[in-house]
């Protein structure tokens, strides 16, 4: 008995004094060792609930798995005094096969139960296969979460056919890069969350293709969480809310020409890509882009992103 209060003992303030991740596993359904990680940050104390996201790795068994997914978003965590709940997707690597969503769903249930979580504030977030699960486990399960931050999904729209309309007033930070396959994985849902009136925000990636690992990781995901932590969705449409408050694109014809004209709010960077992720113009401040061929072309101005065509 002497020994067990001393280990528990040393368990308690390992957890008080710093922070710690935690790799453990229980049977679950078919398999009896299902893995599982979480990351305890070091301002964690019982009795005061605490924030989370729940952390869904990507499909590369040679590199990924519950456990070192949790230790990339570690340094993320801890510098924003979060919880991770990272479940592992077994043998082949996939985590969203129906094994895997049933014991995250089992899973995030029983650490509301060990630890002092706001289940209030639980978010959603993960790379690459994680991603796409981010969308359709998040959208189909979207009254356990405040918000999704999908990262570099790797999805079709065709995977949130019949949930989409789950994002309404959900708040949703979309990062992604512009070498990652934006015309197939990134805008067209940016447009559907934009469609079901999500509080949705983006970051296009300049020069990043399908990694993790791009300069100044744990900012931008710090200013996804912000985003979505801070945002007050409402009945508000997020396209209403795009005119009245960021940056908006219009074009015009002038003669044979196509006239693309930038209108901002006020002083703002901006960047033209092709679909494929190449930039072909970029300024600053309210400018004109003339003699652009016809075709469909990506603009970000600041961190929005937006789809123009010139006929």
């Amino acid at each position: 008995m002497k020994i067990l209060q001393f280990i528990l003992f040393v368990f308690i303030t390992g957890i008080a004094s710093g922070q710690e991740q935690i790799n453990e596993s229980m049977p679950f359904q078919s398999d009896p060792n299902k893995k599982y990680s979480l990351f305890i940050p070091s301002n964690y104390e019982e009795g005061v609930p605490v924030t989370a996201f729940l952390a869904l790795h990507p499909f590369n068994t040679s590199r990924w798995n519950g456990e070192t997914w949790c230790e990339e978003l570690a340094d993320f965590a801890e510098s924003n005094g979060v919880f991770l709940i990272c479940p592992d997707g077994g043998v082949d690597g996939k985590i969203d096969d129906a094994i895997d969503t049933a014991f995250t769903s089992f899973l995030l249930d029983s650490v509301f139960q060990w630890y002092d979580i706001d289940e209030t504030q639980l978010y959603a977030t993960g790379f690459s296969w994680g991603g796409k699960t981010t969308y359709t486990y998040g959208l189909n399960h979207i009254e356990k979460f405040a918000g999704l931050m999908p990262i570099g999904a790797a999805i079709s729209i065709g995977e949130i056919n019949g949930i989409a309309q789950n994002a309404q007033d959900v708040p949703v930070y979309i990062i992604h890069g512009s070498f990652d396959n934006p015309n197939i994985r990134y805008y067209p849902l940016l447009q559907a969350m934009n469609e079901n009136e999500a509080c949705v925000e983006s970051i296009l990636l300049d020069g990043v293709g399908h990694t993790i690992d791009f300069e100044d990781q744990v900012e931008i995901l710090t200013n996804g969480y912000n985003y979505l932590k801070n945002n007050a969705c409402s009945s508000t449409s997020t396209n209403e809310q795009v005119i009245n408050q960021t940056p908006i694109l219009s074009h015009t014809w002038i003669s044979q020409n196509d006239e693309v004209e930038i209108n901002s709010n006020g002083d703002v960077s901006w960047q033209i890509f092709t679909l494929e992720g190449k930039k072909i113009r970029q300024g600053i401040e309210t400018s004109t882009v003339m003699d652009l061929t016809n075709g469909t072309y990506i603009i970000r101005l600041g961190q929005q992103s937006q789809l123009f065509t010139v006929h």
